[in-house]
């Protein structure tokens, strides 16, 4: 550390000992971790107290200033578990049911403030990371037990109010500037008479979770769907050829009831190692390039289509030894339906190689893990699995359609994640494999692999930048970007990148950016070429103006730069697209909140009828609006 950022880091947690931050300037990379701290009486000065603004720290004893830290966060931690027994004794005389879980509420808060010490204190401590190590002060410890009991709040939290309700109500609707139709982010369809009121609809849903520690060791965990909101989100894994398949409407469907998940989670011994299993309806995700679900657009806000989690019902195993860590799973989602009919199904998809088929039944292991290399933690990772379609079902490529059509696809993946010098890397390479029984029908032009790195400048500002290459024939279920309302854009290669600026405590701004080019690994007349060009930039900007109150903004511009090539009818052109998004959250109380969202869409094909975000390649312009209200209780 150089000389004079030690000075000032030394000069500032001498000061903060008696909670002051005069001496402190707010541009400071370390001035939030150090107030977080201090406010919450975990980091101190010398061990005398004394104030001594002229005198620099060694090494050693801001190390030791350090530690000290480690320890009182570690002495909180013991203090809230025996609270927590004291809590659950049974000798104890017992407390009104209101009061017992706010105090319960009280203890995760605080849990929370400990795992935001932990956070602050990584940032801090890693120029010490040796002489810490010395003095036995281990965060990966801190956090071990903070994990745990965080999960011995949550099981008593769940026991004492087992059953959740969250219930939106909300009005959604579209119209057109110039009575042309457009589609959403989301790819609906806006209503072309350009009349305001003739395509609003009322959406409502009913969410009941159940969430009940059966005993010591099983857990029981459901969700149910009452609503007409689920029919019409459209699907997350859908079909995303967006310029060669049908641009279906989304609806709002009829009433509906389902399941969204229900699984048992139990400890079981599988040939010696101790394994968690989770039965019935569970949610499954893996990595970016194997298995995530897609996040659709809803334009509303609700969290359990957010996760990035699929539903399946079958078995997933998770296992762990040490560093080592797994999971093995047996799933099908055939029968993933509700009334009205089958949601969220597992489509293999990318916008040039499309399938007309969902996965139904897969099987498959993930594996990761941890060590550390010449002083950095570095994760390893590898993930295979198999997905079938059925009895009587088949695949269809619309670039290399085998005879007999494709019935299985297997998925090869592995990841390496590290931190070098405060850079966090990850890396990622995959492969989809198409077969015929046996057979493999597509075994070339089928690889993805995606590195970036992220870097924390200081506390207020990060950033990311990547390159990535997909091609044509890779169709794992992922979600590695998107093209204005194309999902997953394939015969792609370039860079992106992303940057957060917390500007001021109420102010974030993000600039996400995406530059690719045309891969040219399909003929002239099938895929995107070396010299097509392909962008997005968006801007987004969001201000908490009130404690209660937070409005936000964002500027979505997605631009195509197409020489005269097959892919497009041998067309040439620039379409460009733009989606301006206003919205504003309000509290209305600590368990209701009302959501505004209005998003202006202008998209113009420019020549290019495929790429035209709409019916007409002349141009269209179009509005959303939705207005909800959630209440949980």
């Amino acid at each position: 550390m150089r000389a004079g950022v030690l000075l000032l880091v030394a000069t500032t947690l001498v000061a903060l000992a008696w909670t002051q931050f005069r001496d402190v300037p707010r541009q400071h990379w370390a001035y939030r971790a150090i107030r977080e701290l201090a406010e919450l009486g975990i980091l101190e000065g010398f061990p005398d107290r004394t104030f001594q603004p002229e005198r620099t720290m060694t090494r050693a004893e801001f190390a030791q200033a350090v530690a000290r830290a480690y320890r009182v966060v570690e002495e909180r931690i013991r203090a809230l578990e025996t609270r927590l027994a004291e809590r659950t004794d049974e000798t104890t005389q017992p407390t009104p049911e209101e009061r017992q879980l706010q105090e319960l509420r009280q203890a995760l808060q605080e849990l929370l403030q400990l795992r935001t010490a932990i956070e602050n204190l990584q940032r801090l401590a890693q120029e010490f990371e040796p002489e810490l190590r010395a003095q036995g002060e281990n965060l990966r410890d801190l956090r071990r037990d903070l994990a745990a009991l965080e999960t011995r709040l949550r099981r008593e939290e769940r026991r004492r109010q087992p059953l959740r309700t969250d219930l939106t109500l909300a009005v959604f609707g579209t119209h057109s500037y110039d009575k042309r139709s457009a589609y959403t982010l989301s790819g609906r369809e806006i209503n072309p008479s350009g009349k305001f009121l003739q395509s609003v609809s009322v959406l409502h849903e009913l969410g009941l979770s159940l969430d009940v520690p059966v005993n010591d060791q099983v857990d029981a965990k459901a969700t149910l769907i009452f609503g007409n909101y689920l029919p019409y989100t459209p699907d997350a894994t859908r079909l995303a050829d967006i310029v060669r398949s049908d641009k279906t409407t989304q609806r709002v469907g009829q009433t509906d009831f389902t399941v969204w998940e229900a699984y048992v989670s139990t400890p079981l011994e599988l040939f010696g190692l101790p394994v968690q299993a989770q039965i019935g309806r569970v949610p499954l995700k893996l990595t970016p390039y194997t298995l995530q679900r897609i996040e659709p657009d809803h334009y509303l806000e609700f969290e359990r289509y957010r996760d990035r989690a699929h539903r399946a019902d079958g078995a997933l195993l998770n296992f762990g030894q040490g560093a080592f860590t797994g999971q093995l799973f047996l799933v099908s989602s055939v029968g993933v339906r509700g009334n009205v009919g089958r949601f969220l199904p597992i489509y293999f998809a990318n916008h040039n190689a499309s399938v007309s088929a969902p996965a139904d039944q897969m099987a498959g292991i993930r594996l990761a893990y941890q060590f550390d290399l010449t002083g950095y933690p570095v994760q390893v990772g590898a993930t295979y699995f198999a997905a079938g379609v059925g009895r009587n079902r088949d695949f269809r490529h619309l670039n290399n359609t085998p005879r007999n059509g494709i019935d299985r696809v297997d998925v090869l993946g592995f990841d390496l994640q590290s931190t070098i010098s405060e850079v966090e890397v990850r890396f990622e390479y995959a492969v989809s494999n198409l077969l015929r029984g046996d057979s493999r029908v597509v075994g070339s032009k089928n690889k993805a692999y995606d590195l970036y790195a992220r870097y924390r400048f200081n506390e207020r500002l990060d950033g990311q930048v990547g390159y990535r290459e997909i091609d044509p024939y890779f169709v794992a279920p992922g979600n590695w970007g998107r093209i204005g309302y194309l999902y997953n854009p394939s015969d792609i290669k370039g860079t992106y990148l992303a940057v957060n600026y917390q500007a001021t405590d109420a102010l974030n701004l993000r600039l996400v950016a995406d530059i690719y080019t045309g891969a040219a690994r399909l003929p002239l007349a099938q895929g995107y070429q070396s010299r097509d060009r392909l962008r997005r930039f968006q801007l987004e900007a969001n201000y908490r103006y009130a404690p209660r109150l937070q409005v936000g903004a964002i500027y979505e511009n997605v631009g195509w730069d197409i020489a005269r090539t097959g892919a497009f009818d041998f067309r040439r052109g620039k379409p460009e697209w733009n989606y301006l998004t206003l919205r504003a959250t309000y509290d209305l109380s600590e368990n209701s909140q009302v959501h505004l969202l209005y998003q202006y869409i202008s998209t113009d094909g420019k020549g290019i009828a495929l790429l035209s975000g709409g019916p007409s390649s002349t141009g269209n312009r179009a509005g959303v609006f939705a207005t909800s209200l959630s209440y949980r209780f």
